[in-house]
């Protein structure tokens, strides 16, 4: 084999070999999970603040400008009437200033309350909600925006208190 052809043959195979780099690498980053979202404890409908949620880190693959935000679909007084059947998108994205820019690496998290959006006034109760906390967020300084949005819908459990449930987002 001609030295030319060697050199062009070697150099093409180191091409695809960075590609096939730079492409696992992009897809471990994008399809890798990246952030979690939980409810941070039952609720009292009598007295159901705080209500809040821990948005975390779930990879090795540190984030930045993480950003948080609320999406009510319902929220109501005690005794809750049957609860209507809610598709996104709900509408309005409702955020504190404390849930915006963000860094989080591996196993780190940060809380939201969502009081303020959800207050009711005395003697009324909380009885129940639906809504979505809607994440987004930069895997490194990687210059590609993702967005997670986590459903979440109360339960009341035999105790009289309010689960906040994870719930499936229809497509």
């Amino acid at each position: 084999m001609p030295e030319s052809r060697r050199r062009t043959r070697g150099r093409s195979l180191r091409a695809l070999a960075a590609a096939i780099l730079a492409g696992s690498t992009a897809a471990a980053v994008m399809f890798l999970p990246g952030v979690m979202v939980e409810a941070e404890g039952p609720v009292a409908p009598s007295s159901p603040y705080p209500n809040s949620f821990t948005i975390a880190n779930a990879n090795f693959i540190p984030l930045t400008n993480v950003n948080a935000y609320l999406v009510i679909c319902y929220a109501v007084a005690a005794p809750a009437p049957p609860a209507p059947v809610c598709q996104p998108p709900f509408g309005t994205r409702l955020f504190k200033a404390s849930w915006r820019d963000h860094s989080l690496s591996a196993n780190q998290h940060f809380s939201i309350i969502l009081d303020d959006f959800m207050r009711f006034i005395a003697p009324a109760k909380f009885g129940g909600a639906d809504l979505s906390i809607i994440v987004e967020y930069q895997p490194w300084s990687l210059p590609v925006r993702q967005e997670k949005e986590f459903g979440f819908a109360t339960d009341l459990r035999t105790d009289g208190r309010l689960n906040w449930i994870p719930r499936s987002l229809a497509e």
